[in-house]
């Protein structure tokens, strides 16, 4: 079975303007793909892709306006992500309509962010935060989240969009 989770993408626009904020070297840090920015509703694991478009078509929402940032922050130990608002709704309707297949939905809050980089291991003390860390004021309209699967390879493909209604 595949990995599968749902996501918002941020529009072209959105993501050139994030690939070309300041990027500082800190040792350990890898950096995401431009490609691969994206804001995660629900990470489902391994589920079959026809139950989760099957819940997803019941998703009734309406587009978002997400706001992301403005500061970069760390989550958990081995993630960077920048603050994303305005998906809580969507994300909690996502929830609601997945919570019988894939993984148990998280047993906390949902928060939502935009992972644009993770540790391979903790930074050594001083190294975090660098300094010139970029702060970002970036916001979109999101009218479709999709439904992603990831390949052994990491690679990630689009199963099916779904819009409001």
């Amino acid at each position: 079975m595949p990995r599968l989770f749902v996501a918002v993408w941020p529009p072209d626009d959105v993501v050139r303007e994030l690939a070309a904020m300041p990027r500082p070297e800190v040792d350990g840090l890898r950096w995401t793909k431009p490609e691969r920015l994206h804001i995660t509703l629900r990470f489902l694991g391994q589920c079959g892709e026809e139950a989760a478009t099957g819940a997803l078509r019941q998703v009734s929402f309406a587009p978002v306006t997400v706001k992301l940032g403005p500061a970069l922050k760390r989550l958990g130990r081995g993630v960077v992500m920048l603050p994303a608002s305005g998906v809580d709704g969507l994300a909690a309707a996502v929830t609601d309509a997945t919570s019988h297949i894939g993984q148990p939905p998280p047993n906390r809050r949902f928060t939502g962010h935009m992972t644009v980089a993770r540790f391979r291991r903790d930074p050594p003390p001083g190294q975090w935060p660098p300094a010139g860390l970029p702060t970002i004021d970036a916001s979109f309209t999101a009218s479709e989240m999709t439904l992603v699967r990831v390949e052994p390879s990491g690679f990630y493909v689009n199963v099916e969009r779904f819009e409001p209604r």
